[in-house]
């Protein structure tokens, strides 16, 4: 009986014992400390609104089993696209965190939605390898793929920061063009312009915008009139030449009396214009037109 008693104590007292002994032979390490840095800004990139929620530091993170330099930065991000649109970007591409004195830095790890649904919302983080000791406030990322000559968009983490730069913006000249083709007036209503940095979820190239020219086009003549797509009569004009456009939903042709017609050509050109010069190139041998537009 005495044994049995004694069996039955020590099942109870030995597993508290080898813990203990466990615990001096294996010490449990501290689990590394962590710095915040708020940061609440949006700026746009690709169609896609991107919000950096706040900026930490750490020697590593336990969810994050990369580890390329002495410490960890990560940024906790919000993603939304506002467009009925599906758009994806590149992580490992398009996103840089600069450092003062360092070359930008690409992501070592990626937890964040590279395509949120249309008109919805995605939370993740980036994480990036930094050496010890960098200061979150000085810290700044970068949108946009310099490889690939991308306009680029950057958030600094404190200071400065004008969102507007980067957004969108909407002119409406309500110009009127008359255009004869083939013996037929056609009225072309430039109804509104916008200007912006994307265009589908394609980001311009550095130093230029796109701009989409909506026109509404009225057939006053008993015939259908067909002009041809956009491309091939509609010319953005710079110093340098004519610019064909690179996107058109101008319809090929127009119905007999039929007004409102609507449609639009898009251009790439540099950025911060303020006037437009619209070309109309000649199909029977008359001069191109041109029509000067402030916007």
């Amino acid at each position: 009986m005495v044994g049995v008693i004694i069996l039955v104590v020590m099942s109870f007292v030995a597993p508290g014992w080898f813990k203990g002994l466990v615990g001096l032979i294996y010490p449990s390490s501290a689990a590394p400390s962590i710095t915040t840095f708020n940061v609440g800004r949006t700026a746009p990139y690709a169609g896609l609104q991107f919000t950096v929620v706040n900026a930490q530091y750490a020697t590593s993170f336990s969810d994050d089993n990369i580890h390329l330099g002495q410490a960890v930065v990560r940024l906790n991000m919000r993603v939304t696209n506002p467009t009925t649109s599906s758009i994806q970007v590149t992580y490992y591409d398009d996103a840089r965190l600069l450092v003062p004195g360092a070359n930008p830095i690409m992501p070592s790890n990626v937890r964040l939605s590279v395509g949120p649904n249309p008109g919805a919302s995605a939370t993740g983080w980036l994480d990036f390898p930094v050496s010890s000791g960098v200061q979150l406030s000085a810290l700044k990322l970068q949108l946009g793929s310099s490889a690939a000559g991308e306009s680029l968009v950057t958030i600094p983490f404190s200071g400065k920061f004008d969102a507007s730069h980067y957004a969108d913006r909407t002119a409406t000249p309500n110009y009127t063009i008359y255009y004869t083709f083939q013996g037929y007036t056609l009225t072309y209503h430039l109804v509104s312009v916008d200007i912006r940095y994307d265009y589908h979820g394609a980001q311009c190239k550095a130093g230029q915008q796109f701009y989409t020219l909506h026109f509404q086009v009225d057939n006053p003549n008993g015939v259908t009139v067909s002009p041809g797509y956009g491309y091939d009569y509609v010319r953005l004009v710079l110093s340098d030449g004519n610019r064909a456009p690179v996107d058109n939903t101008l319809p090929y042709g127009f119905k007999a009396n039929k007004n409102g017609t609507s449609g639009s050509v898009t251009f790439a050109a540099p950025a911060g214009l303020k006037t437009i010069v619209v070309g109309f190139l000649s199909q029977n041998g008359l001069p191109q037109s041109n029509y000067t537009v402030n916007i």
